[in-house]
């Protein structure tokens, strides 16, 4: 079809070519002899009809041509060229120009689904990476202790009697059943932060003053501020802000955001957090600043992965749950960081409870 189409267009642009030559040929050679100059000079003003009429034909092929390559270039979806107008050679044109760019629609697509479908076995590789991770990480010191208190008591495969016992043996055993006892309880709470991740309730919307909210969560950090001596500026865009959401969820929400941006700034001078609200069209924002060392850039999908976690002592939970709280009111938290100059959290919820998701 493809070769079809060419030659057809090839045949008649030669056709055109040829039929300007004879005419012209024949217009001068009229003019030329003086036999026939005024029907040479009509002839010549038809070669040059002719010439018009191709240089049109070329061009408009030329635009249809720079349309259709500019509206790929532009990943424009919505392209698509009329198939019953105009001449055959244009309607073909337009079928040819449809079919490609079908073709490229549908492969972008594909390739749109496979990326998907890569990140997502990655989140569950770095999930079952984590867990993996942080399960042997508390057993494996539980199993080695164990072996190390049984060893007290027993020689080879015999149990040793009570006199073999010292108090040394019971002091340093009262100290390895305090580790595993430390231990076991880590490795709980880590199932727990799992099981709350796993069974999040859904949220339960009703309109509230987000604005009264941000306040009381203001007076519940003062104090810890205060201490660390970290500034917090709120600025509410608009006097009263309502939100249609889950009000104790969102606060969890907040308040994980907030501890997370004044951890970052301990021992840091000049700290400050910005807490800033607004509500634009349907949509109210909520941003989280802070001038704390920000996050890696490679980094900075991987903090929402549950479990990941760059602090010493953290479950890696609080960001992962953060952001399913979000999404389930339909709305998106997403980080932008520059190390030492600006980490900003944002989060933005539908104004109306209808795009909720359970």
């Amino acid at each position: 079809m493809k070769r079809m189409f060419s030659t057809r267009i090839y045949l008649k642009i030669v056709f055109q070519v040829v039929i300007i030559v004879i005419v012209a040929g024949l217009g001068l050679t009229g003019i030329v002899s003086g036999k026939a100059i005024i029907l040479g000079c009509v002839t010549l003003l038809i070669a040059l009809w002719l010439i018009g009429v191709l240089v049109y034909f070329l061009n408009a092929s030329n635009r249809r041509i720079q349309l259709f390559l500019d509206a790929i270039e532009d990943n424009e979806s919505m392209l698509y060229f009329p198939e019953n107008t105009g001449p055959k050679e244009q309607q073909r044109l337009h079928t040819a120009f449809n079919r490609i760019h079908g073709l490229m629609t549908e492969s972008k697509q594909k390739e749109f689904e496979r990326e998907l479908l890569r990140k997502e076995y990655e989140s569950y590789d770095k999930l079952m990476h984590v867990l993996t991770h942080e399960i042997m990480n508390s057993i494996a010191p539980i199993v080695s202790l164990s072996g190390t208190l049984l060893s007290y008591y027993r020689n080879n495969e015999t149990t040793k009697s009570s006199d073999e016992i010292t108090d040394a043996t019971i002091r340093k055993t009262v100290r390895g059943l305090d580790t595993i006892k430390s231990q076991g309880q880590s490795l709980m709470n880590f199932t727990n932060s799992y099981r709350q991740l796993a069974r999040l309730q859904a949220p339960n919307p009703k309109p509230f003053s987000l604005s009264h909210q941000v306040r009381n969560i203001e007076l519940l950090f003062q104090s810890d501020l205060q201490r660390l001596q970290i500034g917090l500026n709120v600025y509410l865009y608009q006097e009263e802000i309502t939100v249609d959401a889950d009000e104790e969820l969102l606060s969890q929400v907040l308040i994980n955001l907030l501890k997370n941006a004044i951890e970052a700034l301990d021992e840091q001078d000049n700290g400050e957090i910005t807490l800033a609200v607004k509500q634009s069209g349907n949509t109210t924002l909520i941003e989280i600043t802070d001038n704390g060392p920000g996050i890696p850039y490679d980094l900075q999908e991987d903090i929402f992965v549950p479990f990941f976690t760059t602090k010493s002592q953290g479950s890696g939970i609080g960001l992962s749950l953060s952001r399913q709280i979000i999404r389930m009111h339909g709305g998106e938290l997403q980080v932008y960081s520059q190390p030492y100059a600006e980490t900003r959290f944002t989060i933005s919820l539908p104004s109306t409870a209808g795009n909720f998701h359970t």
